[in-house]
């Protein structure tokens, strides 16, 4: 595997705007690369990141209920749950079963290189084409293909922007993460000086908390259906191409938080957009509405932003997103 490169180094791919990664990662037989900047999650930066970072056995999990959102935007098909009376009056056994459905935007989730094409090109991470993904003939982009390498394992950092922006701008009203509010990412190298994250590494899996999730679990069903059902508008970094190569630079394997699109959404017509280069360009993983109120009373208990992360996303062949299954130790 290659090691990483600066974002003008990256080598130009015809048809695409300099900065596309496709072919820069991948497997010597020429087959098409699957994982993208998991590629970076190599055994010797996870078993690194284990060493430094597990200190307490103190463990976090991520995932939001799959009750959250209350009301899901877009269209989208919340949880429904069926319990099945698996009971036999033939053995006397009792027990049963349940079915469940959902839509895995409903709720925490990774967003999968299936789920958003370059707008212009109409194409996906390393040239898939869009007929060849709702066809369902073939699993190229599949999150399955995260499953076969292992999951998602490694060192991350919470950047705790809501926190950051209350104990040093307290004079301002915050931003309600349901109007379309960016954050600039120079905001972030504000935060992690901030919080003393000494720099980021190779392999970084980076989680901000906007207080979308916060928001949430304080607001009432009324408040809840008309921010996520009605308004459509939602916090989240910046995207400009500036942060597009920022983030490029600092090699991240991943990144999410707690917002509803991590970007400020929806994108502006004919900008930047986060979603576009993350997925269809580099083949990075966006993770979404992710429970980080827990890990950030943590992390502040514990004076350390930093911890390994493990997430084990459904093994759904040609999945598109997943519900992350997430863990922070520290």
């Amino acid at each position: 595997m290659r090691e990483p490169c600066a974002f003008h180094e990256l080598p130009a791919v015809p048809g695409q705007p300099a900065g596309c990664a496709w072919g820069f990662y991948g497997p010597d037989d020429g087959k098409r690369d699957q994982l993208g900047t998991l590629n970076l999650l190599t055994p010797e930066r996870v078993q690194a990141a284990a060493a430094s970072q597990i200190k307490k056995g103190i463990r976090i999990q991520l995932d939001w209920s799959l009750q959250n959102v209350q009301f899901p935007g877009f269209n989208r098909t919340g949880l429904k749950q069926k319990i099945i009376d698996k009971s036999s009056p033939v053995s006397g056994w009792i027990g049963t079963d349940d079915e469940v459905t959902y839509n895995t935007q409903c709720s925490s989730q990774w967003d999968g290189f299936r789920h958003a094409a370059h707008q212009i090109s109409k194409r996906y991470y390393n040239d898939i084409t869009h007929e060849e993904i709702v066809s369902g003939n073939t699993d190229n982009n599949g999150i399955d293909h995260w499953c076969k390498a292992g999951g998602i394992a490694g060192r991350s950092v919470l950047l705790d922007w809501v926190r950051w922006r209350e104990l040093t701008r307290s004079e301002e009203e915050l931003p309600s993460p349901i109007t379309r509010y960016e954050i600039p990412y120079e905001e972030l190298l504000e935060v992690a000086k901030f919080q003393g994250v000494e720099g980021f590494q190779t392999g970084d899996i980076l989680l901000i908390r906007t207080g979308f999730v916060r928001w949430h679990d304080n607001a009432s069903p009324e408040e809840r259906k008309k921010g996520t059902q009605a308004q459509a508008t939602y916090i989240g970094v910046k995207a400009t191409p500036e942060a597009v190569e920022w983030i490029w630079n600092q090699h991240f394997a991943a990144v999410g938080g707690d917002a509803v699109a991590f970007e400020a959404w929806p994108p502006k017509k004919g900008g930047c957009c986060f979603h576009e280069w993350f997925l269809s360009m580099w083949g990075m993983p966006i993770g979404e509405m992710w429970d980080l109120e827990k890990l950030s009373q943590i992390c502040v208990e514990e004076k350390r932003w930093t911890f390994f992360l493990t997430s084990a996303p459904l093994n759904v062949p040609g999945g598109v997103g997943s519900t992350p299954n997430a863990i922070a130790i520290l």
